[in-house]
């Protein structure tokens, strides 16, 4: 995303890409991002789930706040890895129908882990003075 990440649109477009199953690996239903938003005591209204998880993104007031959203969304997608794991542990038939899942989720948590890199960086940038 760059510089300034926490801008709308780079929330809208964060937002309608994690809610695509079929490129995260993961699947964000209604009542995670409901408890998503009570985690940031941000309000939200029941709408398709693109735009509900937007409003999420968009509710933490601090840079802080914002990286420690993500983190729950970084454990949910784990929790999909493991899940793709015991599955193909389970029944080994399965292990090549879960592998591509698995890598997508594995490639969301890095999407997620360096963004939060980014939002360190540009809070460090702001604490000094030299930011955005």
């Amino acid at each position: 995303m760059g510089r300034r990440t926490h801008t709308p649109d780079a929330f809208d477009h964060l937002a309608e890409s994690l809610v695509n199953p079929a490129e995260t690996g993961v699947y964000l239903a209604k009542s995670e991002m409901i408890v998503l938003a009570n985690l940031t005591e941000g309000s939200l209204r029941v709408n398709e789930r693109r735009r509900m998880l937007a409003d999420v993104l968009k509710s933490p007031e601090t840079l802080a706040g914002l990286s420690d959203l993500l983190e729950h969304i970084v454990v949910h997608c784990r929790a999909h890895v493991e899940r793709y794991t015991e599955l193909g542990q389970a029944w080994p038939a399965m292990a090549p129908t879960m592998a591509p899942w698995a890598s997508k989720a594995q490639a969301t948590i890095k999407r997620l882990r360096d963004l939060q890199a980014e939002l360190a960086e540009e809070a460090e940038l702001a604490a000094e003075g030299t930011g955005p």
